[in-house]
């Protein structure tokens, strides 16, 4: 359920309508402790993780580090000399997964300097990101060939880059080596992309105002040429996609005054004997850095002036660079030797060498350079369910000399960095949570298959981007889309696809088998010609065992173990015009008996032929299913159907109740709440009943709706974890352990959603007001293209309390009315555009009279009910009609519902 605090609704600005999500965590900024001055001693630290979601210690991070002297006790004697600064900051959960912060700070000071070094390259490259969003360029995007000239003092040429696959420099590509490697030069053509003034304006306008960014890396370079920055040129098939000229900060930098280290720097061969001037140096307090890398993180939870401009894609992409290892890239392909895995992470790991605990990922930045080492972490323990934000720094110049290489990076400052990521992971793993974090957003795949925890439902999930098909994208697939799927998979040796009959219309039936174990399955789709989401899985799956990479293990253990046998749509005439029922207008889920459909025919024949250990139904259920008792959608929902009115439990029907007992238990993973079961009133007529009677263990899948997911990506996705989670516990038994109370335990199916629920509104009726919920639904309508459009209409009203929606408004205070009749008719819909309607709609109009009314999909192009020229009036505010509606506070209007959107003013 997503609730009014994160409803996503449209802010009108000027004339354009702007996204606003509504979204506050409990704390925007953390400031320093001060509200609470009791000391603990040492062992008390740790007995209150125990007893308090929340530990109130304003000297946590101190006391965390006294309690292992032998790794801190130099450190925090020496404090003037290591410049020590720690800012580590806890992350609680709600019910909802939404998460509130707070920090805890060691020295942690805004005022005191530090040189940031690599870690500069972070905002760069989120803001290089924002500029292309921007921009706002056909054919533009961070996969651009990126060309840099030179036409100033010290600027050098970039037109081609080696370490990428075209052979072509790019945002993309320079993004990824920043991340990757700490690349400089792939820093500093961001900094030339996005312009000296520009960096800092924007992190000041977005409250970062001790931040400042203002040259290169690793080239010495005037401060008049680094207010220069080079022309750059994108393009795309050889043709110019956007050109930016040389561009002249006039901006006086942001500098606060002098700031001078050590006794002594190294010029060319000899030292000079005076302080080393960090004046005109970049400068980023640890506090705003980390608030930085949050912004990134937690999107949703940062107040709207401090995010970026970013869209989920770029996101995701981020996620999977920040967190990447130099041995999963192919491109650059690094030498590992040399850039080994914990090469650009400082926290936890200092400067190991060898591989790094997979089900651990770190999202960071780190710096090195004047003895100054620095990293902004947000660590993430997938498989004990641990996460935290760790910024720290430390310097080390015993000689108090720069430029001359000698610092104590291996002996201290890396070993600082370990010890201190490791004790504050340590802590955190004895701290109590009342709520499990789901942290499924963070598993992102990478450039190539690797293992996470040696466990086949994470590593799935972790690299399902290698599997996935874009092809099948969307709900509404035909036998069309997947005919040349089933040709592909056909000719490798390893699959065996044939023909197993026709359609009432004449298309082909197909099965396809893989593997070779004495334990059989067979698994059906797409019985109901609408209810495409396990079909889709299915190719994914092939996808899975067609590929040779890093989870071979588990594809042999299955194959060996068990012969599949996959029929993914049963019902191709359904399929062609998204319908549940075939041809002849029958449920083929209620012709087991008589078996008058070809197709039921042939499911029935493939299970008396096989004879499988197990089945699995695989079906699509309403979006409008929760979980009982729950706010929440029923996304996946399962059954071991029973097979006699008595609903008894044989050892057929045993098996199957432990099966999926075992795959809820991964779901809950991702989905924690998420998972219903369906009814298991015994149907006659049923398949899954009837071959359950019949002696094969059936486990029906029922994929219902995901917030924000209407085509269903996410549950496809699902679905491949489920079912090959599934075929794993096959082959390997581990289902048998699972009891049959943890299947009773799984809550039933309600259908008690909406798409849209707006709540103790004032409804205005014949000149009175009456306080009542509305229910929204937004119908699917067949387009003539094949695809759909929505058409909303008021599902329920009055006393809806024990219903949830998708979304939520809270309409307490604010009157609805129906809106009102715009006084102009219209010749035809050309003559309206997108900024007319919604102008007209923050002015209350919601219906326009119209001599030739559109038809279809045109009907609801835009924010308006359209009528007849004939109307004279507003129709009601009714069951059953079109959701047009005005909310009003004291006469202001402050929402409209047009159809399926929300606005908000």
């Amino acid at each position: 359920m997503v609730d009014v605090k994160n409803i996503l609704v449209h802010k009108w600005s000027g004339d354009r309508l702007m996204p606003l999500a509504v979204a506050w965590p409990l704390t925007l900024y953390d400031s320093f402790t001060s509200a609470f001055t009791l000391v603990l001693p040492l062992l008390a630290v740790f007995v209150m993780s125990c007893k308090q979601p929340l530990a109130q210690d304003p000297d946590l991070v101190e006391n965390i580090m006294k309690a292992r002297p032998e790794h801190f006790e130099e450190i925090l004697e020496n404090q003037d000399q290591y410049e020590v600064q720690i800012v580590y900051t806890q992350i609680n959960r709600d019910e909802n997964n939404v998460p509130s912060f707070q920090s805890f700070y060691y020295h942690a000071n805004r005022e005191r300097y530090f040189y940031p070094a690599s870690t500069v390259k972070m905002p760069a490259a989120f803001l290089a990101l924002e500029k292309l969003n921007e921009l706002n360029i056909k054919g533009l995007d961070k996969h651009c060939t990126m060309l840099t000239d030179s036409s100033f003092s010290g600027q050098s040429l970039a037109l081609v880059d080696s370490t990428s696959a075209s052979g072509s420099p790019s945002i993309a590509h320079y993004i990824k080596k920043i991340f990757l490697v700490s690349d400089n030069d792939a820093y500093n053509r961001l900094y030339e992309f996005i312009g000296q003034g520009a960096v800092n304006a924007r992190l000041a306008e977005m409250g970062f105002k001790d931040t400042r960014i203002i040259h290169r890396l690793s080239i010495p370079l005037s401060e008049e040429e680094n207010r220069h920055t080079n022309p750059v040129t994108f393009m795309r098939n050889d043709s110019i996609v956007y050109a930016q000229p040389l561009t002249y900060n006039e901006d006086p930098l942001p500098l606060k005054g002098q700031v001078l280290k050590g006794k002594g720097y190294l010029k060319g061969e000899n030292v000079v004997n005076e302080p080393f001037d960090f004046t005109r140096k970049n400068f980023v307090p640890l506090e705003e850095m980390q608030r930085i890398l949050r912004a990134v993180i937690f999107p949703e939870y940062v107040e709207p002036k401090g995010r970026f401009n970013l869209t989920n894609e770029d996101y995701k992409f981020l996620y999977r660079y920040i967190s990447q290892l130099p041995s999963e890239t192919t491109w650059p392909p690094y030498d590992t030797s040399e850039y080994f895995d914990a090469y650009s992470k400082f926290l936890l790991y200092g400067s190991e060498k060898g591989p790094l605990p997979k089900h651990i990922r770190i999202f960071n930045k780190i710096g090195l350079a004047y003895g100054y080492v620095s990293d902004h972490a947000y660590v993430v323990d997938f498989k004990n369910n641990v996460e935290f934000l760790l910024s720290a720094v430390i310097h080390t110049n015993e000689n108090r000399i720069y430029n001359d290489g000698e610092y104590e990076y291996e002996t201290t400052a890396f070993p600082f960095m370990k010890n201190l990521g490791k004790a504050i992971y340590d802590y955190e793993l004895t701290r109590k949570r009342t709520y499990t974090p789901n942290l499924a957003k963070f598993r992102v795949s990478y450039d190539k298959v690797v293992k996470i925890q040696d466990e086949l439902h994470a590593d799935l999930y972790h690299n399902y981007d290698h599997y996935h098909i874009p092809a099948l994208n969307f709900r509404r697939i035909k036998h069309s889309h997947i005919k040349p799927l089933l040709e592909r998979f056909g000719r490798r040796n390893d699959f065996e696809i044939s023909q197993i009959g026709q359609s009432v219309q004449g298309r082909s039936i197909h099965m396809a088998k893989l593997g070779q174990g004495p334990k059989k399955v067979l698994l059906w789709s797409q019985m109901h010609g609408d209810e495409s989401t396990a079909t889709r899985a299915s190719f994914e799956i092939f996808n899975f065992f067609s590929q040779r990479d890093g989870l071979d293990d588990y594809k042999q253990q299955i194959l060996n173990n068990v012969t599949l046998y996959f029929i993914p749509m049963l019902n191709p005439d359904g399929a062609e015009e998204f319908k549940r029922r075939n041809a002849l207008s029958i449920d083929l889920n209620r012709d087991a008996l008589r078996l008058v459909s070809p197709e039921a025919k042939i499911l029935k024949e493939m299970r008396d032929r096989l004879e499988p250990d197990f089945g699995f139904n695989l079906h699509d259920q309403s979006r409008y299913y929760n979980v009982y008792r729950s706010s929440k959608t029923a996304s996946i929902s399962f059954l071991a159907p029973a097979y006699n009115h008595e609903k008894e439990v044989n050892a057929v029907r045993a098996g199957a109740m432990q099966l999926i007992s075992s795959m809820n238990g991964v779901l809950q993973q991702y989905i924690p709440g998420q998972v219903g079961k369906y009814d298991d009133t015994f149907e006659p007529r049923a398949f899954g009943d009837n071959i359950q009677k019949w002696g094969t263990s059936t486990i029906l899948i029922e994929s219902g709706g995901h917030p924000g997911d209407r085509e269903k990506k996410q549950l496809v996705k699902l679905n491949f974890v489920a079912m090959l989670h599934a075929l794993g516990a096959i082959a390997n038994d581990s289902y048998s352990g699972e009891t049959l109370e943890s299947y009773y335990a799984i809550p039933d199916n309600d259908r008690n959603l909406f798409d849209l629920l707006i709540r103790n509104g004032k409804v205005q009726q014949d000149g009175k007001g009456f306080v009542r919920d509305i229910g929204i639904l937004y119908r699917e309508q067949d387009e003539k293209t094949g695809g759909y459009f929505l058409r909303s209409e008021v599902g329920d009203m009055g006393d809806l309390s024990t219903y949830a929606g998708y979304q939520e408004l809270d309409a307490t205070g604010l009157t609805i009315t129906k809106g009102e009749l715009y006084p102009h008719i219209f010749e035809d819909i050309s003559l309206i555009d997108e900024r007319r309607a919604e102008a007209w709609l923050r002015q209350g109009y919601t219906t326009v009279r119209m001599k030739v009314l559109p038809k279809g999909e045109d009907k609801y192009r835009y924010p308006l009910r359209l009528v007849p020229a004939s109307t004279n009036v507003v129709p009601e505010i009714s069951l059953g009609a079109e959701s047009y509606l005005i909310l009003k506070n004291d006469g202001e209007i402050k929402y409209a519902i047009a159809n399926d959107e929300v606005y908000s003013w």
